[in-house]
């Protein structure tokens, strides 16, 4: 039996010309994958995992070293048509897509098979043609497990069969190699479970290799026959799975205690009775309309609350409702602005902005602009939050006619994650720069004052202020991203699956830096996570939506075991 891949001292490195530096992202990178043999590659987050995926496939030309695969080799010098050529060999799962034609499940394959025949994806209209396609597209679906399934519109799939029509039309290609970047990391629990067993499946009942990039070690442990461990662009460790995930696992951090709630009563969010309806489209296709129905929650000051459930079914919906984002269709969103005074943050203006200045979100496509510099993210950011760097602007804005209505449409706007920002800018004629125009930064020195307490709360040394944040790691991105909201005063916090891209032992330190803020500074935090060991470990309880209702609130563990175990369906 040979190998199926072989690379041998690959190396790449990346100019950083804005900042005058160099990253190493491979350094002398050398494995093998025999046939028929499943490889895992885990390591921290930067450790150069997704750009070794990136050079396998063809997608960039690599520096040094030279990538055999199937009677392919590849190396610095040779054209892109070589490197095109590994692209062929090779397949690729990438477990965040989920755009496929709105046709039957079997017709999604054969338009992939028919592409092998004539470089086009089409479904044959001969008959004959068809029929020859469609008996070994079968042949997949079995493979797969979905053969059952094989006339429904791929538009109503569940998340978990949806991933198995991706898997079928990446082995229709016939692959030397199936790649797996992180199978399932964005994923609820029960859809992960429900793709790596088709990746069990498919490996017990072909000789296919299979290269797994993963940080999650209970998916090494699952699929892999042989693990490698990269740090710092370099492989350091290889071994049996359960010895490399060991060390991989040593440097964790003990998970601190959760600070007990203070027997607090009074509310600082309040959801009352809101209802809203969605349309869930790709491609201009309705899938399904949720409607989120009469939820009504109340937040005491300080907690930790948990919010899982299965993908698409209104977590992320009710987290865009307590930003501001959307608009409840019928009902109230009421942040605490006083001792007895709530506002409504369905509503715009003045009140508003004060409430939803209390409130620091990070969404799920969290990422900083890796060329800015740390104080100019501080001075940015407060300018942006802080009410009393708020009332400026606004005074500001008065003189040249600007209402506070559209002040706060601009503060929203202001809170999305960046493309959805400038695009929603465009739609009203403007570009991002309009709120560096009309919001004020604050001076260095001030940012830097502000930032203090809240750095030395998340765990980060004062001279990252001074740093690029290119030149930070994915877990203290993330740090700082919480430690921005904080030094501009928010006192609740909105996680929607920012953890997703973690490694274990970077999302312990994070964890327990939120435990600490929630600690020292009462911070009330809600956190969307699938990620169900940190619901355990992080919240103080948990609540769970499916069909956009909450089926249940409760402890966090009581809650979890119950989505894990399906009960939630009773």
């Amino acid at each position: 039996m040979g190998a199926t891949l072989q690379v041998q001292g690959l190396c790449k490195r990346y100019e950083l010309s804005k900042i005058g530096k160099e990253l190493v992202a491979l350094d002398d990178v050398s494995f093998k994958v025999e046939e028929g043999e499943t490889l895992g590659i885990i390591g921290r987050s930067g450790a150069g995992k997704t750009t070794l995926l990136r050079m396998l496939r063809g997608y960039e030309k690599f520096d040094e070293g030279v990538v055999e695969m199937d009677g392919v080799r590849v190396t610095p010098d040779s054209p892109w048509s070589e490197y095109r050529m590994l692209r062929q060999k090779t397949a690729f799962h990438l477990q965040r897509s989920f755009a496929l034609y709105n046709i039957s499940v079997i017709d999604n394959v054969i338009k992939k098979l028919r592409a092998k025949q004539t470089g086009l994806e089409d479904v044959p209209e001969i008959e004959d043609e068809y029929d020859e396609l469609k008996e070994e597209a079968f042949k997949i679906l079995d493979l797969v497990g979905l053969r059952d399934k094989w006339n429904h519109l791929y538009t109503i799939l569940s998340g978990g069969d949806k991933q198995r029509v991706l898997l079928a039309r990446q082995l229709a290609k016939e692959p030397s190699l199936l790649l797996l970047d992180e199978p399932g990391t964005m994923s609820d629990p029960l859809t992960r479970e429900y793709l790596l067993d088709t990746v069990k499946r498919v490996k017990e009942r072909s000789n296919i290799s299979i290269l797994l990039i993963s940080h999650m070690p209970e998916v090494h442990r699952y699929l892999c026959d042989r693990l490698l461990m990269m740090d710092k662009g370099k492989i350091v460790e290889e071994g049996d799975t359960e010895t490399v995930i060991k060390h991989f696992l040593a440097p964790i951090e003990p998970a601190k205690p959760l600070a007990p709630l203070k027997g607090e009563k009074n509310a600082v969010v309040w959801i009352d009775g809101a209802w809203k309806k969605y349309d869930m489209v790709t491609h201009h296709t309705l899938i399904r309309t949720i409607e989120m129905q009469d939820i009504n929650i109340k937040i005491p000051r300080g907690e930790i609350l948990g919010i899982i459930g299965p993908s698409a079914m209104g977590k992320t919906v009710l987290m865009r409702l307590l930003g501001g984002f959307e608009k409840p269709d019928r009902g109230h969103i009421l942040i605490r602005i006083g001792t007895v005074d709530f506002a409504n943050i369905a509503e715009y203006g003045k009140r508003s902005i004060e409430a939803r200045s209390k409130l620091g979100i990070i969404h799920q496509e969290f990422a900083l602009p890796p060329y800015q510099l740390v104080q100019d993210l501080f001075a940015r950011k407060i300018g942006l939050k802080k009410f009393e760097m708020i009332k400026q602007a606004m005074a500001k804005a008065k003189e040249f006619g600007i209402s506070d209505v559209t002040m706060d449409v601009l503060l929203r706007l202001a809170d999305l994650p960046e493309a959805e920002a400038k695009g929603r800018l465009r739609e009203l004629g403007l570009e991002i720069d309009v709120l560096d125009d009309l919001f004020p930064k604050l001076p260095v020195r001030e940012a830097f004052k502000a930032a203090e307490p809240y750095l030395k709360a998340v765990n980060l040394p004062e001279d990252i202020f001074t740093r690029y944040i290119s030149e930070t790691s994915v877990g203290e991105e993330i740090r700082l991203a919480i430690a921005t909201l904080m030094a501009s005063n928010c006192e609740i916090l909105l996680l929607d699956e920012p953890f997703g891209d973690i490694d274990p032992i970077s999302l312990r330190v994070v964890t327990n830096s939120l435990k600490d803020l929630n600690r020292e500074f009462g911070t009330t935090i809600l956190v969307v996570s699938h990620q169900l060991d940190v619901i355990r470990e992080l919240t103080h309880e948990a609540i769970l939506i499916d069909e956009g209702v909450v089926a249940m609130r409760g402890k966090p563990g009581e809650v979890c075991d119950a989505f894990i175990e399906r009960r939630f369906k009773d």
